[in-house]
């Protein structure tokens, strides 16, 4: 979701480039950057009321390549190139690049977002008790005795917030 609404991009871009106002102007009037202001005026120079609609660029792998392939074959900046595409901000291409940079075209590639699912880790069945060794026997009691322990002890830690929530009354 874009932080601006297409139809306030439509009219600062019209303001500016009619000459109504300057991007200074435009800037404070509005609190937005002078620089975004131009871009936005110079997207629409290019595409009109067809400027600021859902690309289909950042869709793939080989649309980006091929957005940064125009670029490079054309010897466009950044910010005209993104401007040509109908990208929302220069930024976009920018990380673009950066990341074919790093990765090749595996950085390209989305990658699913938010966190990744957790993994199910299976629980080994435990043997019946007739079948464990003397060692598996010994260190299955010690774990149930320790964790007996930390339950007797968190319980005596509940017991002694109680009585102390009660003194303070």
């Amino acid at each position: 979701m874009s932080k601006y609404s297409r139809e306030l991009k439509l009219t600062i871009a019209r303001q500016y480039l009619h000459g109504t106002a300057s991007s200074r102007q435009l800037s404070s009037e509005y609190s937005i950057s002078s620089r975004q202001i131009r871009y936005w005026a110079q997207v629409y120079s290019i595409h009109g009321t067809n400027s600021f609609l859902p690309s289909s660029h950042s869709s793939s792998a080989g649309k980006k390549l091929q957005a940064l392939n125009l670029m490079w074959t054309s010897g466009w900046s950044l910010s005209h190139t993104s401007a040509v595409l109908n990208l929302s901000s220069p930024g976009i291409l920018s990380s673009w690049l950066k990341k074919y940079n790093e990765a090749g075209l595996e950085g390209l590639e989305n990658r699913p977002i938010g966190r990744p699912l957790m993994k199910y880790q299976s629980k080994a069945t435990p043997k019946p008790d007739d079948e464990m060794t003397l060692e598996e026997l010994k260190e299955e009691l010690a774990y149930l005795r320790a964790e007996n322990a930390v339950l007797k002890k968190l319980e005596e830690l509940k017991q002694q917030k109680r009585r102390q929530t009660k003194k303070k009354r």
